[in-house]
């Protein structure tokens, strides 16, 4: 019979031990779980006074997991928010070139996380449903940039790619039973953004390279480098004279440096060699930095955008770039895998997301069409003329 108060009891009952009924002593406590369900803690003791430590004990934790409980159901997004700046949203921590804490690109996401919570704001964690990030999507898409223009679905996917990673934070606290995102179809579907294609021309490179005079005169190098590697922007602006081989016409690029943490090398063609060789003798004196970067500078956002105003080019970005880069080594014939591999990717899709058809393209896709067409109408014409003649 059970001995105890509501916050605990203690009782025995009759069991068999080696064939003779033995009285057993028990513990036990309880409390309600986040669903206001009730939970049952029990122990089995080893005599009366056993069974009286160990109900104490049980007590105390079905205390502090009743006060958790209530505490998880006060947090708000804020709370979140908060944790997730302090304890995700930091610098990446590397050992021996490998990120073993934080993120890379800690900014932007800081930025997703400060828009994020300015619209969630201080709403509990248990009352945001699947409802209320399909209303956040449409909300953001509807929202114009600070630049009064349509806001693009690939930057609203990625708010929704941190929020998820947030909520998956919570469920792992134990403040959250589920991920609301789990709760309905997928609400980040990359099929859903407009995949660039943008490619540089020959003649709108000839323009763009003409405009880089005077203050964007070392805008030249960077984008001679950028289409002749295809290497992104930020392994450009990171590349050391160390990593320079003018010997063998090669770059290395720094697995510190890149986007998936692997090393390559990259091969210089002769123009590009002739750049490095034009910079390294114009190179400034060692003074602090016993091994300087190539190009000298740290963002080229301002000075490519004045460059392609000037050259009287739209629609381009930097990065198309690295598609024009990978589109030319397509069209010269090298294998997607080569391509891959110069670009620095790990997976095949990924390369196919660069490859882009110009009217070129499609000009020579439409000759070997007629090509096809032509070959096959000629042996009909020849059977013609035979059921003619006989």
């Amino acid at each position: 019979m059970p001995r105890g108060s509501h916050d605990g009891s203690i009782y025995h009952r009759l069991e068999l031990r080696r064939g003779k009924p033995t009285k057993v002593w028990y513990a036990r406590a309880r409390y309600t779980d986040r669903d206001g369900r009730e939970r049952e803690l029990k122990r089995r003791a080893e005599n009366y006074a056993d069974a009286c430590r160990l109900k104490r004990k049980l007590v105390a934790l079905a205390k502090e997991k009743s006060q958790s409980n209530l505490d998880t159901e006060r947090l708000t997004f804020a709370d979140l928010a908060a944790h997730y700046r302090k304890h995700y949203a930091v610098p990446a921590e590397y050992v021996d070139g490998r990120k073993v804490s934080g993120l890379r690109s800690c900014a932007d996401v800081l930025r997703h996380v400060e828009t994020l919570a300015a619209y969630f704001k201080k709403k509990l964690l248990s009352q945001i449903t699947y409802g209320e990030l399909r209303t956040y999507r449409a909300t953001r898409l509807q929202t114009p940039t600070i630049h009064a223009r349509q806001r693009s679905i690939a930057s609203v996917q990625r708010e929704l790619t941190v929020l998820r990673t947030m909520f998956s934070v919570a469920v792992r606290e134990g403040w959250l039973v589920r991920n609301p995102f789990q709760s309905g179809e997928s609400l980040i579907r990359t099929s859903d953004e407009r995949k660039r294609e943008r490619i540089l021309s020959l003649d709108e490179e000839s323009r763009l390279l003409e405009a880089c005079t005077g203050r964007r005169a070392h805008l030249r190098s960077i984008i001679i480098a950028a289409l002749d590697t295809g290497m992104r922007r930020g392994e450009l602006l990171k590349l050391r004279w160390s990593d320079v081989d003018f010997d063998n016409c090669m770059i290395s690029v720094r697995a510190f440096n890149t986007k998936t943490m692997r090393a390559r090398d990259v091969a210089m063609t002769a123009r590009l060699r002739s750049q490095f060789v034009e910079l390294e003798r114009h190179r400034a004196p060692e003074r602090i930095d016993k091994d300087p970067v190539v190009f000298g500078v740290t963002d080229t956002k301002r000075s490519f955008a004045s460059a392609c105003r000037a050259a009287g080019i739209t629609g381009m970005r930097f990065h198309d770039l690295r598609h024009t880069a990978a589109t030319r080594l397509v069209q010269a014939q090298i294998p997607l895998s080569e391509v891959g591999r110069v670009l620095g990717h790990t997976q095949p899709q990924t390369t196919y997301r660069y490859v882009n058809a110009d009217q070129g393209t499609a000009r020579r896709a439409a000759a070997a069409l007629d090509q096809l067409h032509a070959e096959r109408e000629e042996p009909e014409e020849i059977k013609a003329r035979e059921e003619q003649v006989h």
